[in-house]
Order: C-alpha cells, then structure tokens, then sequence
C-alpha cells in the first residue's frame, strides 16, 4: 500500500524560504514525506538540524539551467509515484492550501484527486505594502502580518499529480491544460522587500547557464523594489471571497482556460503574463493556513 502524499522542492542557499516551507508542508504531511533536492547548498540550510526530517538529495552544483532542473525534477516527483499515490512539487517560495471552507487538510485533499489526474493550483503573489506593513517575521504565520494578495497566470502552476509529468522550464505548464479545483498556491517573493532584495542579490551573483537565463532574477535592485512598489499601490478590494462563486475569481480563471484553448501545442499551455488589476484582501478563513 503506498503512502498518501510526497512534496518536493529543489533548492540552493535559501535559508530565509526553505525553513517556512519545510513547516508548511511538514506539519500537513510529515516531515518524513518531504524531499529536498539539495543543488549544492552551502549555507547550511539544508544540514541537520535544519531540515527539520525531512530527507534531502543532494546533488552537484552548476549553472542555474531551467531545462535541465526540470527534466530532472520530473523524473524524481515520477519516482516518487511509485511509493505515494500523489506527489507535490513547488517552487520552495510557494505554499499550497486547499480551500479551508471544503478541506481540512492537504491531505484530506490530495485523496479525493482522481487516479491518474493532474491540479492545477489557482496562484497568487502575496505583496507587501512596505509604507503600511512592516518586515515579516518568517518564524511566525506569514497569512497575519500580510493583507493581500494579487491574482496571477504565472503562479498557476500544475502542482500535484497523480501520474509522469513532463514540467516546461519554470514549472508553469506540462503537456496538458491546466485543470483547476479549490486548491490555492501562495508565492512568497514579494512578501517581504528585505527578504526579497536580499534573495536577489544571490540570484544576480550566481551562476546562470548562459548570459540570458534567468533575467527576471538579475535585475537591478531599484527595478525589482520598482516592480513590488508597483504592485502595492494598486487599489485594494475587500470583497473577495475565493470562493467557487466568487464572480471575479471567475474571471481571472477564465482568462487563463481561455489563453489555454489557443495554445494547445505550446510549450506554455497558458498565457504566464495575466496579472490581476488590484489587490484583493486576503479572506479571514486563510489565515491560519500559512
């Protein structure tokens, strides 16, 4: 009989991130369930007692390259199948809730996904507003020191699976369209301008696999404060419920099946450049989640 649920992550010195996701996914599933692909860590993030039981699979470093990482990551969450009956896989800035008003758990969750299916998580980019929220502590719950949250494409990531998936770099899309439930993904990159800025100082630096890889994480430091500044003054709404009536989640959903049904042999299955036009208030029953 295999075990119900496996999450993934692949990491390189991410010691403010990998700690938050390591409890997310810890206390819903244990920490024995939980895999870190170590790509040559050197902070000690990924050294007992830090990872927390998880177990982590370490692998050589070299230059960052999307191509590979994910041929590599599809393999190992396939592996995984063999011993679990579903695997997660996220960005180690990512956290996935399913709707607190249907499921009690992401386990709870992850046995009512069909054999054989794929999710797709409804994504969204947690902001902060600096002139109004301060620095996050990242030991405490994330969903009480953050209001908003903006709909996004590109966070609408296939992320659990019951069969082989073949990832596209970015692990934005596979080789189907997205199928959507009431499961959440919460990215993380712009909820805190220190953390964020500090994490793209070692992304800049890094090794990348050729000068053109990996822009959006090597820009200057005034364009990204730029771009989170950005989005915190869009204006605000406190009428959203995330919930599967919910008129405006609709729409932005919409929009991404729509993109889908022209983009059937693409290699992104979906249009990663709709963002939602305002922030919307993070609902009450989110906040014990994360």
């Amino acid at each position: 009989m295999k075990a119900p649920l496996a999450a993934v992550t692949m990491v390189f010195n991410e010691e403010t991130f990998l700690p938050v996701w390591l409890r997310h996914y810890g206390d819903q599933i244990g920490p024995e369930n939980c895999f870190v692909l170590d790509h040559g860590s050197t902070d000690g993030s990924t050294r007992p007692p830090s990872v927390q039981g998880a177990s982590v699979v370490r692998i050589p470093r070299s230059p960052q390259d999307d191509t590979l990482r994910c041929g590599f990551v599809s393999d190992f969450c396939a592996s995984l199948l063999s011993w679990y009956d579903a695997v997660i896989y996220t960005d180690v800035d990512e956290l996935l809730v399913p709707d607190p008003a249907v499921h009690g758990s992401l386990l709870a969750y992850a046995a009512g996904v069909g054999e054989g299916d794929v999710v797709t998580a409804l994504g969204f980019d947690v902001v902060q507003v600096p002139d109004l929220e301060p620095a996050l502590d990242w030991t405490g719950r994330l969903a009480l020191q953050r209001d908003w949250i903006r709909f996004s494409s590109a966070m609408c990531k296939p992320v659990l699976i019951r069969r082989r998936v073949a990832w596209a770099p970015g692990f934005h899309c596979i080789d189907a369209g997205p199928a959507f439930s009431d499961l959440f993904l919460f990215h993380l990159r712009y909820a805190d301008l220190a953390s964020g800025l500090a994490r793209l100082h070692r992304t800049r630096n890094q090794a990348w696999v050729t000068p053109e890889a990996g822009s959006h994480q090597r820009m200057p430091d005034g364009q990204w404060e730029g771009m989170l500044r950005g989005m915190a003054g869009l204006p605000g709404r406190t009428d959203i419920t995330l919930l599967p009536d919910d008129p405006v989640l609709a729409y932005w959903r919409d929009q991404v099946l729509d993109s889908a049904s022209i983009r059937l042999d693409a290699l992104y299955r979906i249009d990663l450049h709709l963002s939602g036009d305002a922030l919307w208030r993070l609902p009450d029953r989110f906040r014990d989640r994360f």
